[in-house]
């Protein structure tokens, strides 16, 4: 047995009972149950393929919401400032991340099902609505609906799936994110066709509709395999009606922020993810600020997510083989060099434009993706849900300013201001990639020859 080997059975055994209901003895891993995760069969793969659809919707409709933003600006909300269109979208990715806290501990406990039900009928509603809108007031409700919806469908899409796997969790969660990723490439080549041939409100009628399909087979697919059994809580050294309500409801679990790989991962993900958001969002309008063609612009986003599928599914097998950390590092590290090798300096040639979509696109994929798993190797499977939850949380108050803050940094939508934007979200990548790396330094160190 490698040193490295002995130093993560020992790290394990420290840490044996934080460790997951699915622990494997030849697996870094912190956490442990009596029960086995099946890791495979037709339930678990039939629960894999609904994740696929509902992150096709919830994950899709984030990764595509460029080709609506630069749309919409363009046309119903021409004479609106982009500070304020801004805002109807930072909404929208508030509450898409920021519902999570309340639904992590409701999915822990109830399951999926009512939770998808639910989610089904508020992006449709939102969807349909948006399609009607023409002022930002009724943009911003119309995506405060659609947004409260995908919050709630997020968490158990992705929870569930450590529901069923362990040793495969890092490529089947890989696998249903990349439903994301299909969205996102099919939705703005949707309505890139939709846009001239049948006007915006129809478009976004098609795509309400469609995306009610791919919803309806994750309502149908997706179920939990085990449900957090109620503990007994004492409540009688508790000061104040508020702090029986935290501890009733499981919602603000404070005692998580004891971890401090928990922090670390949050502060990574938090930063990562506000560089993919302010990417993802005014991709398609830096480009046509470039001179880039409004149809064009849609096949620069159609190209970040198809390469992103490749993103989300190889690193996500490779993760189980060399570690869900690793990988991610290392594709985090490839984002940050696209973007000032490739993006900052030849931004304003088409073909730069292309070949950092392409790359960019596959670096940027496993943000999301590897994220949760990462996340699993450092919780137990009964308060994934929770985790999950809170963290997505704290990421959606950052995507609540971020698309505001990228949009006066944009301004005038001047060169140096784009210039200014672009080195914005390189920033925040950088900042995302340090903190991933000192989540894996609290796990091994900076040791290298360690899966983890």
């Amino acid at each position: 047995m490698s040193a490295s080997s002995v130093e993560l059975q020992h790290y394990r055994n420290r840490n044996q009972r934080n460790s997951s209901d699915c622990e494997s003895p030849n697996e870094e891993t912190y956490s442990n149950s009596d029960e086995e995760c099946p890791d495979g069969g037709q339930e678990g793969y039939l629960v894999v393929v609904g994740s696929f659809f509902g992150c096709c919707v919830h994950l899709g409709l984030v990764n595509a919401i460029g080709a609506v933003q630069a749309y919409v600006s363009t046309h119903q909300l021409a004479n609106v400032s982009s500070i304020s269109v801004s805002w109807i979208f930072s909404v929208y990715l508030c509450l898409a991340y920021g519902t999570g806290v309340f639904i992590g501990p409701v999915f822990d406990k109830h399951g999926p099902f009512l939770l998808l039900l639910g989610s089904t009928i508020l992006v449709f509603a939102g969807l349909m609505g948006a399609a009607s809108s023409t002022s930002v007031g009724q943009f911003i409700v119309s995506f405060f609906v659609m947004g409260v919806g995908s919050g709630i469908g997020i968490t158990p899409l992705v929870s569930v799936i450590n529901h069923w796997f362990f040793r495969k969790r890092g490529t089947c969660t890989g696998i249903a994110t990349c439903g994301g990723s299909v969205g996102g490439l099919a939705f703005p080549i949707m309505l890139r066709s939709l846009y001239p041939k049948y006007g915006y409100t129809w478009a976004m009628r098609i795509l309400a509709f469609t995306c009610l399909g791919c919803m309806l087979i994750a309502l149908a697919l997706v179920k939990e395999r085990i449900r957090r059994k109620n503990e007994p809580e004492n409540v009688l050294e508790m000061n104040s009606k508020w702090k029986k309500f935290v501890l009733r409801a499981k919602i603000f679990n404070l005692s998580h922020f004891k971890d401090i790989k928990y922090i670390y991962l949050i502060l990574g993900g938090f930063f990562a993810e506000l560089s993919l958001i302010l990417i993802v969002t005014y991709f398609a309008t830096y480009a046509i600020a470039q001179g880039v063609k409004e149809s064009t612009s849609y096949i620069l986003l159609t190209v970040w997510n198809a390469t992103g599928i490749i993103g989300r599914a190889m690193p996500s097998l490779a993760s189980d083989f060399w570690g869900k950390f690793n990988m991610n590092i290392l594709m985090l590290a490839g984002l940050n060099i696209v973007i000032f090798v490739l993006w900052l300096p030849f931004g304003g040639n088409l073909k730069a434009l292309f070949a950092y979509a392409a790359l960019g696109g596959y670096f940027s994929a496993s943000i999301l993706t590897m994220l949760p798993a990462c996340l699993a190797q450092i919780t137990s499977v009964d308060q994934f849900g929770e985790r999950y939850g809170l963290l997505l949380s704290i990421i959606s108050i950052g995507n609540l300013f971020v698309v505001p803050i990228g949009a006066s940094v944009i301004d005038k939508g001047t060169t140096e201001n784009y210039r200014n934007f672009v080195i914005l979200t390189g920033i925040m990548s950088f900042v995302g990639l340090f903190f991933w790396v000192m989540c894996r330094y609290t796990l091994v160190g900076f040791k290298l020859n360690v899966r983890v």
